[in-house]
């Protein structure tokens, strides 16, 4: 294992391409960028992350891809720019993101597998038993780095928040009493409660005087749609046409929200907001959200893992607790 330049320096990041598992790279991207502070920094991510990076870490240069894109074509154009890139990091687990690293810099760091042993000047271990904010801790130590901070959290500048409260106001919801309902994901139907059980659940919440707000992305209005047929009524939808700094500023003003293993869900608890996180399939050990202010339901023990397993009674008394709790510490 080669030892990497010193810092600052001129880096790229590669960043993962799922919402959520950008959302948990955070804590250790923000290691990376304030370890090259006085460097230049790259950012490489997907076009709907592009402005929500930018506000991030405004210090850095936000370059983005097509999810399937090509690691050789992409290399090219950002070497085609003459910019001399002395370190490449990848966030991913993919052979992609090596590969991408591996043409664009001089010396290069990721996870193992995935032909890392041929591609990367250094690649490191992964402690799956460990949540996944975790996992690029190895590529923090080599590069001298302290571990990502599992507390860390993201500050969205004044304008993207002030951007989400005029989202809220136009659909007519009152932020301190919108809950964000998050109904989809993006790999697959095993991770969804039913659109039946979420749509009781908003009934639920206006009996109690509170506002359900959908929380969704582009592409999954049909998920929307269910909801609101299965629940026999009218529920305001969020980020249908926002990317993803619109739908940051949005979540931010929310009151709570309660959604699948998803990006939305990790983008919340990103933000600090309370989370009520529904998990089946997925380990919560490796993605729950962070921090105390949250709730994690699942199916009990003896249970299938099953999403449609977890009742509407488990996730509303959820809801409940961690409000309470939260007006108790205000």
């Amino acid at each position: 294992m080669s030892r990497p330049p010193g810092f600052p320096t001129t880096m790229l990041v590669d960043l993962p391409n799922w919402v959520g598992d950008q959302m948990m790279a955070m804590p250790a991207l923000s290691r990376l960028v304030d370890g090259n502070c006085g460097g230049e920094t790259v950012l490489h991510t997907r076009p709907p992350m592009v402005r929500f990076l930018s506000a991030v870490f405004p210090e850095t240069t936000v370059i983005a891809s097509p999810r399937k894109f090509s690691p050789l074509l992409s290399a090219q154009k950002l070497r085609a720019d003459g910019r001399p890139i002395e370190i490449g990091i990848t966030l991913r687990n993919a052979a992609r993101g090596k590969i991408f690293v591996r043409f664009c810099a001089r010396w290069c760091a990721g996870s193992r597998g995935e032909g890392a042993l041929i591609l990367l000047s250094s690649s490191c271990g992964i402690d799956r038993g460990r949540h996944q904010v975790h996992d690029s801790d190895s590529v923090l130590a080599v590069l001298g780095l302290e571990a990502a901070d599992p507390s860390w959290r993201l500050e969205m500048p004044a304008g993207v928040r002030d951007e989400g409260e005029a989202v809220l106001r136009e659909i007519g919801i009152d932020k301190q009493r919108a809950i964000g309902i998050a109904p989809s994901t993006a790999r697959g139907d095993t991770k969804r409660w039913p659109a039946r059980y979420f749509g009781e659940l908003a009934n639920r919440l206006r009996a109690r005087g509170l506002e359900p707000v959908i929380v969704i992305g582009p592409g999954e209005g049909a998920v929307a749609n269910e909801l609101c047929r299965s629940g026999q009524l009218e529920i305001p939808v969020v980020g249908r046409n926002l990317d993803i700094a619109g739908l940051a500023g949005t979540t931010a003003g929310l009151r709570m929200l309660v959604g699948n293993d998803s990006g939305p869900m990790q983008l919340a608890a990103c933000l600090g907001i309370p989370v009520v996180a529904i998990f089946g399939p997925t380990d919560p050990s490796r993605t729950a959200p962070r921090g105390f202010m949250h709730r994690v339901v699942s199916p009990s023990s003896g249970r299938s893992d099953r999403m449609r397993n977890i009742s509407v009674d488990e996730v509303e008394a959820a809801i409940i607790d961690l409000d309470d709790r939260g007006r108790a510490s205000a």
